[in-house]
């Protein structure tokens, strides 16, 4: 396993990239867009799917995800409106063993709050039972954005 991003939500992502750019030195033009991702309901195996928009850059070397939820009723929107915009999440890339890995992550009091699996893609969330941190590991990873 290793450290991929911080996932970081937020309600505009286009607000967020320019704070981060005037205050980091970030360059715009080496964030990745996405404009709308899906996540539809008949691949969820725990939370509630739905569509957003991402954004891949670095911060300081460290790779940073934004997330911005399009829809209300999807586990992001809902994490969005409890906690507020922010950091969500650090994430890692599994590519052997993901199931053991997330075992033993369940075994520490970990719960899995939103799991998505399509054909060979798998990620999930698995917030501590005290929900202070929540770790999402994939089995892939789409891609690095330039330094």
């Amino acid at each position: 396993m290793k450290f991929w991003h911080n996932g970081v939500l937020t309600p505009d992502i286009d607000k967020t990239i320019d704070f981060l750019c005037a205050t980091t030195g970030s360059k715009r033009e080496k964030w990745t867009i996405i404009d709308e991702i899906e996540f539809p309901a008949e691949n969820m195996v725990t939370g509630d799917g739905g569509k957003l928009r991402a954004a891949f850059g670095r911060v300081a070397g460290i790779v940073v995800e934004l997330l911005e939820p399009l829809d209300e009723g999807s586990y992001h929107a809902k994490q969005l409106k409890a906690r507020g915009p922010g950091f969500h999440h650090n994430s890692y890339i599994c590519e052997h063993n993901m199931d053991a890995v997330v075992a033993s992550m369940l075994k520490t009091g970990g719960r899995i709050v939103w799991e998505f699996r399509k054909g060979d893609e798998h990620a999930c969330y698995i917030e501590a039972s005290d929900g202070s941190a929540v770790c999402e590991i994939i089995n892939c990873c789409p891609f690095m954005p330039e330094e």
